[in-house]
């Protein structure tokens, strides 16, 4: 379990290959994003962010799924944070973008009173997915593990997260956590909600070619 840090870079080569950038801000910095030849899972706290295509501005939490060679982003303040997940060998054809407040519970129910929302759905069973979780105020969560990383960004809220031998990790808003596959972990929340954005590089549900929202509810076989 990993604390990812302004300026940090992770390198993920087992099963999945992808890269982790994390920009935090102490003042206001605008920059361009270093090229990368793929598909790019940006996920930020009051900041903008601006590719050939979309324009996400103001105070708010996004999340984009990408193809542009090289986006822009500005932070706005000291809670600033962006995360730039460039997925290597992946190349999809559309771009996906999310919006909220940061504050509100999501659509589908989770553990133990959570929710979450999927923010950028897999095109496909298997690619990577985006979440928005809300965790309750005073919320003590079952132990569980996930079969891939989970790189998390903190939008509101103050909580943890209990691991093995005791050890808790401070969740805090603009906090941005790395945690390696199958740890057995627990969200824990005391007096307020948390919400945060979840990467995980695959997924255990999606579209198929024949589990195919349009696919399905098409009808053959009538006669005129």
């Amino acid at each position: 379990m990993n604390d990812l840090s302004h300026n940090s870079i992770t390198n993920v080569t087992n099963i999945w290959q992808y890269q982790v950038h994390v920009w935090k801000g102490e003042r206001a910095l605008s920059w361009q994003m270093p090229e990368h030849e793929g598909t790019r899972y940006i996920l930020s706290l009051d900041a903008s962010i601006h590719t050939d295509t979309i324009n996400m501005g103001g105070l708010q939490c996004n999340a984009l799924q990408t193809n542009c060679k090289s986006p822009w982003a500005k932070l706005h303040k000291e809670t600033s944070t962006v995360v730039d997940i460039r997925f290597s060998g992946l190349n999809l054809n559309e771009e996906s973008m999310y919006v909220t407040d940061g504050l509100t519970t999501g659509n589908l129910s989770y553990m133990d009173g959570g929710t979450n929302s999927n923010a950028i759905s897999p095109p496909r069973a298997g690619l990577p997915v985006v979440n928005y979780t809300h965790f309750p105020a005073k919320m003590s969560q079952t132990l569980h593990t996930h079969p891939s990383q989970r790189i998390g960004l903190v939008l509101n809220g103050h909580g943890e997260i209990e691991l093995d031998n005791h050890k808790h990790f401070r969740l805090e808003k603009g906090s941005v956590f790395f945690m390696e596959r199958n740890t057995l972990h627990n969200f824990i929340t005391h007096d307020e909600d948390v919400t945060l954005f979840v990467f995980a590089p695959d997924s255990g549900t999606g579209p198929t070619d024949e589990v195919n929202p349009l696919k399905v509810r098409t009808y053959v076989g009538q006669q005129r």
